[in-house]
C-alpha cells in the first residue's frame, strides 16, 4: 500500500532546522511556556493541606535551607559543619544540600529572608519547574523540533508524576539538582557542534555536580556518555575530543562533593561498600511505564497513591498518528536522546538499590526528558492522516486498556469513573487535535495540546492532591510563629524524646495537638531553640544507637533512661556530656517520666513533660562537657563551627581526657601546645581528646575540623577548571582561525 504523508497547508513535510532569524516567536514561545508552567505549578496549593510543605520538605529541607541561609548571611560559606546539630550537623557528608554550590547559597539566603518558609518553598519550586521547562524547550529546539512541539513537551515535563509528586513536593533539593541536567545536555551538544565554548559546559556541569544530588551526577554522566555516542556516529571527532576533556574536567569536581561522604561512611548508617538489593521500594514495573499517558493510573508500588509514572496525556495516543520515519532518517542525530531513554528505562526497571542509588522511581523523569526530545522532533515532522481507521482503532484500544489497568490497580467505582472520564476527555482532545491539524496545520495544534495538559493536570490536582497519605505536619512554617511557640518554653540545649509515628494513632483534629508542643527533624531550626535532634540521611551509629534516634530525630523509651546514666567509657551522665538544659518527653513514649536530681519539672500537659536543669550547662562559649579531675578549665572558646580552643591548667601529673559535646566525625585534628595528638570517638560517639602525661602547669588544646579529603577535592576541582579553561581557549583560538563559512 502506498504511504501518504499529509503535510500542513503551506508547509514542507520534511523536517527543517530551526530558523535562527530573530522573530516574535523566538521569544514569545518559550516565554508563554514558562508562564504556563508557573501558573500550573500553583494549582496544587489550592487543594487542602500543604502540598509543597509535607514529608521531608517540612522536616528536613526547608528548615535547613533557612538555617544555611542564616549562616551564609553571617559570613559562613561553605557551611560544612554545625556541631550544635550533632547527628545532622555534618552537612558536607550529607551532600544533599550542595554546600559548594553558589547557586544553592543564593536559594538559602532567599529562604532565610522570607517570613514564611512554606511560601518561600513554593516560590523556589515554581522557579525550578519553570527552569526545567525552559531547559527542555531549548533542548528540543537544539535537536530541530518546532517551537510548537517543543513548547508542548516542555510544558508537560515539569508536571510528570515522579518529578512533581516526589522531587518537587518532598525532595526539593533533588529538583534543584535536576534543573542543571537539560542545561548541561544543551550546552554540551552545542559545544560538540562548535556553537558553545567548552568552559561554559564545565561551569554548568560543575553546578550540577555541586548541587549534591547523586541522581543529577548520574544524569550528567549518562548525558555526556550519550553525546559521545551521538558525536561519534556523526564523525565529529574534534567535538568528541573536546567532550572527553570537558567530561574529565567535570569529573574532577566530584571528589570535592562526595569524598566527605565516602570517608565518613564507615561511622554512619549509609554504606558506600556497594551491593545490589531488590526490595521493590519505589520501583516501577514495565506495565506501569506503558501507562505513562494515563493521568489517573496509580502504579502498583507500595506506599504510592499518586500517578507517579505519568508523563503526558498525548505521548501515546498521538504517537499512533506520528510520522516515525523521521527517527529512521535522523537516527545518528537523535542517538543521544535515544541512548539516554534506553539507559533510564533499564535503570527504572532495575533493582531497587544499586550501590548508593535507591528507589528507581526517582530517575523516571530523567528518561522522560529524553523521551520529550524525541517526541518533540517527531511531532515537528507533522502528523499522518492516512489509514485513519487503523490509527483510530489503536488510539481507542490504548485508552480502553489504560482504563482497565487503572481500575485494576485502584479497584472501586470512584477510580473506574475517573479513568473513564479522563479517557473520554483524552479521546475528545485527540479528535480535536487531528481536526485542527487537518484544517490549520501544525501551528494551532499546540493550543489543543496545552489545553489538554492544563485540563488533565487540573483533574489530577482535584483527585490526587490534598487527601493522600503524605506525612502532614502542623507546626508553623513561619519562623516568627515558631519562636513564639517554642523559644520561651525550651531554654538552652534541648533534647526531645518523641516519635512521629505515634502521631498517626490520633484520629481527626487531635493529630494537630501534638505539634503544639514538639516538632520533628530540622524544624526547630526555624526557631531559636538549640535542639540536639535533627534530620539526617547518614547518622552516626555510636551516637544514635545510645539514644535510639531515627533519621528524623524520633526516639524510643530507652532513650530517657540512657540520659540519666553514664555511657560506656564515661563517669558522668549522658545528659551532662551533651550539655543538655531541657528535655521534652512525649507521654506516648514515657507516660510519667521521673525527674532526675539537679533538674525540675518546668511544664506538664496531657501530651508532654518538660524537664529543665536547675543550673544551665550550655551557657558557655564552647562545647567542652567534661574534663579529667586534675584538669582545671581556664577558658573554652569556639570561634567557628569547626574550631575550638581550650586553655587548661594541670593540678596533677598523668594523662588527661577531654570530652566535647560534638560528634566525633572523621576530619578532626587536635594540637596540644602545638603538637598533634589523637582525637577519637569517646563515650556515645562524642569527641574525646587524650592529653599526654605532663607536669602540672598550663596548656592549650586547639581543635580544627575540615571535611575529609577537602584539600584533594579543592585541588582536583581547580585542576578541572584549568583543564576546561584550556579547552575553551583552544576552541576560541581555533574558531578565529577558521575560514568564514567553514563547517564546525
Amino acid at each position: 500500500m502506498t504511504r501518504v504523508l499529509v503535510a500542513a497547508p503551506g508547509e514542507n513535510a520534511e523536517l527543517r532546522e530551526p530558523d535562527v532569524a530573530r522573530s516574535a516567536g523566538r521569544v514569545s514561545a518559550p516565554l508563554i511556556t514558562c508562564l504556563l508552567v508557573a501558573v500550573l505549578a500553583q494549582l496544587p496549593v489550592l487543594r487542602p493541606g500543604w502540598f509543597y510543605y509535607a514529608d521531608d520538605s517540612a522536616t528536613q529541607v526547608l528548615p535547613m535551607w533557612y538555617h544555611l541561609g542564616q549562616q551564609v548571611r553571617n559570613g559562613i560559606w561553605p557551611p560544612v559543619l554545625d556541631p550544635d546539630l550533632l547527628m545532622g550537623g555534618n552537612v558536607a557528608a550529607e551532600t544533599l544540600f550542595g554546600v559548594w554550590s553558589p547557586f544553592n547559597a543564593l536559594v538559602w539566603v532567599g529562604v532565610s529572608l522570607a517570613g514564611d518558609v512554606g511560601i518561600a518553598g513554593i516560590v523556589v519550586r515554581t522557579f525550578a519547574l519553570v527552569a526545567v521547562a525552559l531547559g527542555c524547550y531549548l533542548l528540543c529546539r537544539e535537536y530541530g523540533a518546532a517551537r510548537w512541539s517543543a513548547s508542548a513537551l516542555a510544558t508537560a515535563l515539569p508536571l510528570t508524576g515522579s518529578l512533581l509528586h516526589f522531587d518537587a513536593a518532598k525532595w526539593p533539593a533533588a529538583l534543584l539538582a535536576f534543573v542543571w541536567v537539560p542545561l548541561v545536555w544543551l550546552a554540551a551538544r552545542r559545544m560538540v557542534r562548535g556553537r558553545t565554548n567548552a568552559f561554559w559546559v564545565f561551569v554548568l556541569g560543575a553546578l550540577a555536580v555541586t548541587a549534591g544530588n547523586p541522581y543529577a551526577l548520574l544524569g550528567v554522566c549518562v548525558v555526556l556518555a550519550a553525546l559521545l555516542v551521538e558525536a561519534g556516529l556523526q564523525r565529529r571527532w574534534a567535538g568528541v575530543s573536546r567532550l572527553v576533556l570537558v567530561s574529565a574536567a567535570i569529573g574532577a569536581v566530584v571528589p570535592l562533593v562526595y569524598l566527605p561522604l565516602v570517608r565518613t561512611a564507615h561511622t554512619t548508617w549509609r554504606t558506600t561498600s556497594g551491593g545490589v538489593h531488590d526490595s521493590g521500594a519505589l520501583a516501577p514495573h514495565l506495565d506501569d511505564l506503558l501507562n505513562l499517558s494515563m493521568p489517573t493510573y496509580v502504579p502498583a508500588i507500595p506506599g504510592v497513591g499518586v500517578p507517579a509514572v505519568y508523563f503526558c496525556w498525548f505521548a501515546v495516543p498521538l504517537a499512533f498518528w506520528c510520522d516515525w520515519s523521521v527517527v529512521r532518517r535522523r537516527w545518528r542525530e537523535l542517538a543521544g536522546p535515544l541512548t539516554i531513554a534506553v539507559v533510564y528505562l533499564l535503570v527504572a526497571l532495575g533493582p531497587s538499590e544499586v550501590w548508593m542509588f535507591r528507589w528507581p522511581l526517582r530517575v523516571v523523569h530523567y528518561g522522560y526528558l529524553a523521551l520529550a526530545v524525541v517526541l518533540a522532533v517527531v511531532l515537528a515532522a507533522g502528523l499522518r492522516l492516512d489509514r485513519p481507521r487503523a490509527r483510530g482503532a489503536a488510539t481507542v484500544a490504548f485508552l480502553l486498556l489504560a482504563v482497565h489497568f487503572s481500575a485494576v490497580r485502584s479497584p472501586g467505582s470512584v477510580a473506574l469513573g475517573r479513568a473513564v472520564l479522563i479517557a473520554a476527555l483524552i479521546g475528545l482532545l485527540i479528535a480535536a487535535a487531528l481536526a485542527v491539524y487537518r484544517a490549520r496545520g501544525t501551528g494551532p495544534l499546540v493550543v489543543v495540546l496545552q489545553v489538554g495538559t492544563a485540563l488533565t493536570f487540573c483533574a489530577q490536582c482535584l483527585w490526587f492532591i490534598g487527601g493522600g497519605a503524605d506525612l502532614q505536619y502542623y507546626f508553623p512554617s513561619s519562623p516568627k510563629q515558631m519562636r513564639e511557640n517554642y523559644a520561651e518554653r525550651y531554654e538552652g540545649r534541648v533534647l526531645q524524646i518523641a516519635d512521629t509515628a505515634l502521631n498517626d494513632r490520633v484520629p481527626g483534629d487531635g493529630s494537630r495537638e501534638m505539634w503544639r508542643d514538639m516538632v520533628m527533624g530540622n524544624a526547630f531550626l526555624l526557631s531559636d531553640v538549640d535542639s540536639v535532634g535533627s534530620y539526617t540521611g547518614i547518622g552516626f551509629r555510636a551516637f544514635t544507637d545510645v539514644l535510639c534516634l531515627g533519621y528524623d530525630g524520633s526516639s524510643c523509651p530507652a532513650a530517657y533512661d540512657a540520659l540519666w546514666r553514664p555511657p560506656a567509657g564515661a563517669d558522668v551522665r549522658l545528659a551532662d556530656l551533651l550539655l543538655l538544659d531541657t528535655v521534652a518527653v512525649q507521654h506516648e513514649i514515657v507516660p510519667r517520666p521521673v525527674v532526675p536530681e539537679g533538674w525540675h519539672l518546668a511544664e506538664r500537659n496531657p501530651r508532654i513533660s518538660v524537664m529543665r536543669r536547675d543550673e544551665p550547662a550550655s551557657a558557655g562559649t564552647g562545647h567542652l562537657s567534661w574534663a579529667s579531675p586534675h584538669l582545671r578549665v581556664v577558658s573554652d572558646v569556639s570561634d567557628g563551627p569547626g574550631t575550638e580552643g581550650v586553655d587548661v591548667r594541670r593540678t596533677g601529673g598523668g594523662a588527661g581526657r577531654l570530652v566535647f559535646a560534638r560528634i566525633a566525625w572523621p576530619g578532626y585534628t587536635a594540637k596540644w601546645n602545638g603538637s598533634e595528638i589523637p582525637a577519637h570517638a569517646g563515650p556515645a560517639g562524642l569527641l574525646e581528646v587524650a592529653l599526654p602525661e605532663e607536669r602540672p602547669g598550663p596548656g592549650r588544646l586547639e581543635l580544627v575540623w575540615t571535611p575529609p579529603g577537602m584539600r584533594l577535592g579543592l585541588a582536583a576541582a581547580a585542576g578541572g577548571a584549568v583543564l576546561a579553561a584550556g579547552v575553551g581557549i583552544q576552541q576560541a583560538v581555533g574558531r578565529r582561525r577558521e575560514p568564514a563559512g567553514a563547517p564546525r
